[in-house]
């Protein structure tokens, strides 16, 4: 009982309008509250929906069978794509080997065989015929048929050559003959004739000439040695000797003049 003795206490209008507004504050904090805690309770338990499929175009369309660009851009020149490979790097260099070689098989005119010496059956050279020469000279046998006569040597050759050699005999003119022998050069087999000058041998080679025109001697020097080349009469002579060149020379006008 209050002290005025009323049951109920009779709180001032100002407080009681306060009071009201909070309780009404606080229901409507509470109703926001219980809306949250349900909408995350319905996001975790529903399941999201899968998306709907787009519908596929009309094949009326003109623009049906167009494709749709890519995000990365399509160079449809077949080049560009080996351009790289062909044109740079080791690519690149195998190609332009392989473009100069095509080039100079295309470009370049065939080169002819050498044209070999008229007075040789195969471009014989001085060279070879110093090489024959000091061989025969270290051998233990430079001479195969050993005779002054000439009518003893030209018949030793018969069946050893596909040719009869002319054989003169130069010893009234000082070059008296020591002989022959068989030789192998110019890729064939040759006669050999033996002479002497002073103590000097002088081989001198025989054998058929390709071109059977005559060409007038020429003497020249290799390796301390005189050589003198000629043709006549179809056949090809090649002289060899240490004595001096103008001994040669003697002896090749006596040979001309005897043949």
């Amino acid at each position: 009982m209050l002290r005025d003795g009323s049951l109920h206490h009779k709180a001032p209008q100002v407080l009681r309008e306060r009071l009201r507004d909070e309780l009404a504050q606080a229901e409507r904090r509470a109703a926001a509250a219980q809306d949250t805690t349900a909408s995350s309770a319905d996001a975790v338990s529903t399941p999201k929906p899968e998306p709907k499929p787009e519908p596929k175009p009309s094949h009326s369309s003109n623009t049906s069978n167009v494709p749709k660009p890519s995000g990365k851009p399509v160079d449809l020149a077949w080049g560009s794509s080996l351009a790289p490979w062909l044109f740079g790097g080791a690519g690149g260099a195998i190609l332009g080997g392989l473009a100069v070689a095509m080039a100079l098989l295309v470009e370049r005119p065939p080169v002819p065989a050498p044209t070999p010496d008229p007075q040789t059956p195969t471009g014989l050279q001085p060279q070879e015929i110093v090489s024959s020469h000091v061989r025969a000279l270290l051998s233990q046998h430079p001479i195969d048929v050993v005779s002054t006569d000439q009518h003893t040597v030209k018949p030793w050759f018969n069946g050893r050559l596909d040719y009869a050699p002319p054989v003169v005999d130069l010893s009234a003119k000082g070059f008296p003959l020591a002989g022959g022998r068989l030789d192998y050069v110019g890729q064939r087999t040759v006669a050999v004739l033996i002479y002497h000058t002073d103590k000097h041998p002088i081989d001198l080679y025989v054998y058929p000439a390709r071109d059977k025109a005559s060409a007038a001697p020429m003497i020249s020097g290799a390796d301390g040695y005189a050589i003198a080349r000629w043709r006549r009469n179809g056949m090809t002579y090649w002289a060899i000797t240490d004595a001096e060149p103008s001994h040669l020379r003697v002896f090749v006008e006596a040979l001309q003049a005897a043949t």
